[in-house]
């Protein structure tokens, strides 16, 4: 139960009797708290000190976790005493109860575990060299007591060796396992920044019966689950790297990549658990990983410590599906037995797969081989997942047991994947159902499949033609160019008649000319007599879709029901007249981007913008002026004054603005304003007098005029034409 601080002072003079009464060099452990001292008197001045903290902090400690006067202590991995501090066994117990070798495979893994450390043992040639010779071929096994010495030895140099370093936080970890067919081991290790690793603490186990009938893939798994677990103090929380010499757990363990479905149960449920760790997954070559290889392969006897009692309850359930399939497990055993090839199967399930196989001498085998990471063997069946592979001798039974119900295909195939696997299962089951005749008679339809039209070379190429309606009292002849999607829409009215039709298309072609091939249904009007004469006579290619089979057209169809949802939509905004309902439906079509062509219909058909409202929002650009004017404001013309009835007569006049580069304001000189042409005038050189008229103009322009210097050119003496006195019009003036 535990104690308060209060009472501190008593126990400490129990502690006080307890070093009297003669305890040398004593050590106390206060619940992860180690004190001690050189001597009698420090070590109780550090304990007085420790458990006055405690009591002036209000903290308690459980009895059953304190030790005081210790001889020696367990802490960090090291037993700690008066002589100093020593590995402890407890951590190369996996080393030091490794048993002797019992043939040349399992000396070749012990001594590939020797070399990983063999950098840090004192002589260690000279140590292996008698354990080589049993290694060479043609030596005959015979594990004699020299070479069982020279194995103690070795097995003293690596506890002693592999126990140098402690954890510590800062450096990297790893973690190395590995698995044979009937032990697995692993290896934590931390790598120094001079490249070297050095291990923390190995473990390894025996596999009981029930996981030696694991598959390969799942021992290599559950090798690493098993270091996980070992080793979960050091890893919780912490980055890692983890080395496993079996590619395949590299894509399933991989935290950067999903789960694969295809994996078995087992795998699956381990790729979870490992989701709370974070570590970064490694292949290492098996000659690399001799580390973790030889504890795998020499594992400790009788390790209850690790049971992985999830994989045993999902090996029941698999026990118990095999137990509720039609056939019996033991019929499939006993066919399995009997079939060369699951038994080869079987067996590389067991142990390891090749790295690879020559496909053209091991057919049968690859679809095995290519699914080798999700098999497993339970009660002598073999599983993929959790389905039974089915041998040869039984495909054509179970196929019939699928079909009892005439299935179709795809839930033939569901309720097949489900229970049972073999290779080429899918064209078997598609076979049978192909060879009953009761499903052939009530098949339904095929699958419907479209074929796209090839896209025109050109717009106004293809149409696509329609009728629509009736409806706002009328029919509406509905035209659609497949190039640019651009419509055309004719109201009938309710006269349908080929001739009217053919009326409506002359029109057409008077805009747009005919077109090369004309897509059509088989309305009696597109098919009549009078339509086939026009086809020939502007050589248009019809085409008719098949009957009762609208999509062939689809085109059109599409844009009868844009065209409907369009005319419904603006009788819905109150719009009486269908002229102008017609207009604002096709200008939405028309003007706007089209989804499938990216581009408006009209900027398509015609090869130009279309200046819409919204375009004219945007502010225009100056026009820069290509052409200087030939006269300048101010400048005094003699203009071509036009008379009705009579011959033009030239008048002197002044520039007063440049409209453009060639037309130009001038003003008369009873001050009249017009716009005249460049044609319409020439310069007029100015006389002694010239003052009056550049007094007569507006402010600026007289004394922009005043300020410049024209040259002083006498005028003609006389006009080209005689000069004629006219009486001046009539004008009407308000009274």
């Amino acid at each position: 139960m535990p104690f308060g601080i209060s009472n501190a002072p008593a126990i400490f003079q129990r502690i006080i009797d307890q070093v009297i009464a003669g305890i040398p060099n004593s050590i106390a452990y206060l619940d992860d708290i180690l004190i001690t001292g050189a001597n009698e008197e420090e070590h109780l001045q550090t304990l007085d000190m420790v458990l006055s903290k405690l009591l002036e902090f209000g903290f308690r400690c459980n009895p059953e976790k304190c030790l005081f006067f210790q001889d020696e202590v367990s802490y960090l991995g090291f037993i700690i005493d008066r002589h100093g501090k020593r590995p402890d066994p407890g951590r190369v117990e996996a080393i030091i109860k490794m048993p002797a070798p019992k043939n040349v495979k399992e000396l070749e893994a012990f001594i590939g575990k020797v070399n990983y450390y063999g950098q840090f043992i004192s002589n260690f040639s000279d140590k292996c060299k008698s354990l080589n010779h049993l290694r060479k071929q043609n030596t005959r096994w015979e594990w004699s007591q020299e070479y069982q010495k020279s194995f103690e030895c070795l097995l003293q140099g690596i506890s002693n060796t592999t126990t140098l370093v402690h954890f510590d936080a800062h450096l990297p970890l790893i973690l190395e396992t590995d698995a044979s067919h009937y032990g697995i081991g692993a290896v934590l290790l931390h790598r120094y920044p001079d490249g070297s690793e050095r291990p923390i603490s190995h473990a390894s186990k025996t596999l009981t019966t029930a996981e030696r009938n694991y598959s390969q893939i799942e021992k290599e798994a559950f090798s690493i689950i098993f270091g996980i677990k070992k080793f979960h103090q050091y890893l919780a929380g912490r980055s890692f790297e983890l080395n496993t010499d079996h590619k395949p757990l590299l894509a399933i363990f991989n935290p950067s990549k999903g789960i694969p479905v295809t994996a078995a149960n087992k795998i699956q449920r381990w790729a979870l658990y490992l989701m709370g760790y974070n570590y970064n997954i490694r292949f290492k070559p098996t000659r690399s990983h001799a580390n973790a290889d030889a504890l795998s392969r020499l594992p400790i006897p009788d390790d209850n410590s690790f049971i992985d009692n999830d994989s045993l309850q999902v090996n029941l359930i698999q026990t118990q599906l095999i137990d509720q399939w039609p056939l019996k497990p033991n019929e499939i055993a006993l066919a399995t037995a009997k079939n060369d090839i699951l038994n080869r199967v079987k067996n590389f399930v067991l142990t390891r797969w090749p790295l690879s196989f020559s496909r053209s001498q091991n057919r049968e085998l690859i679809p095995y081989f290519n699914n080798r990471d999700s098999l497993s063997v339970v009660n002598d069946c073999i599983l993929k997942d959790t389905r039974v592979i089915i041998p040869q001798q039984l495909h054509h039974r179970v196929v019939h047991m699928l079909h009892r119900g005439h299935l179709g295909i795809i839930k033939m195939k569901h309720l097949a994947r489900t229970h049972c696997w073999w290779p080429n299962m899918d064209k078997d089951i598609i076979d049978m159902i192909k060879s009953c005749h009761i499903c052939d008679k009530l098949q339904p339809l095929p699958k419907p499949q479209f074929k796209s039209w090839d896209e025109p070379r050109q717009v106004w190429s293809r149409l696509h033609m329609d009728f629509a309606g009736p409806f706002w009292n009328s029919k509406w002849l509905l035209i659609v160019d497949a190039k640019s999607k651009f419509p055309i829409v004719i109201d009938m009215g309710n006269d349908t008649t080929s001739k009217h039709l053919c009326d409506v298309l002359e029109h057409v072609i008077d805009w747009f000319g005919p077109p090369e091939k004309l897509a059509i249904d088989n309305g009696p009007p597109f098919n009549s007599y009078e339509m086939k004469n026009f086809y020939d006579i502007y050589a248009i290619t019809h085409i008719t879709t098949a009957p009762y089979h609208p999509a062939s057209n689809g085109l059109a169809e599409r844009f009868v029901r844009s065209f409907k949802e369009g005319m419904l939509k603006q009788q819905q905004t109150d719009q009486t007249s269908k002229v102008i309902a017609l207009r604002n439906v096709l200008r939405s079509y028309r003007w706007p981007l089209h989804t499938s062509t990216g581009v408006p219909p009209a900027h398509m058909m015609f090869n130009s913008p279309i200046r819409t409202q919204l375009e004219r929002m945007k502010p225009a650009e100056p026009v820069k002026q290509q052409q200087q004017p030939k006269y300048a404001v101010g400048q005094l013309v003699w203009t071509l004054q036009h008379q009705l009835n009579h011959r033009s007569q030239w008048q002197q006049a002044i520039i007063t603005r440049n409209i453009s580069s060639m037309v130009y304001e001038i003003q008369l000189s009873d001050g009249q304003h017009q716009k005249r042409h460049q044609n319409q005038i020439h310069l007029r050189h100015s006389s002694n007098n010239s003052s009056n008229e550049v007094d007569s103009l507006p402010d600026e322009l007289s004394h922009a005029k005043t300020k410049s210097n024209p040259l002083e050119i006498s005028p003609p003496s006389s006009p080209r034409f005689p000069h004629r006195h006219r009486r001046p019009p009539d004008r009407y003036a308000p009274s």
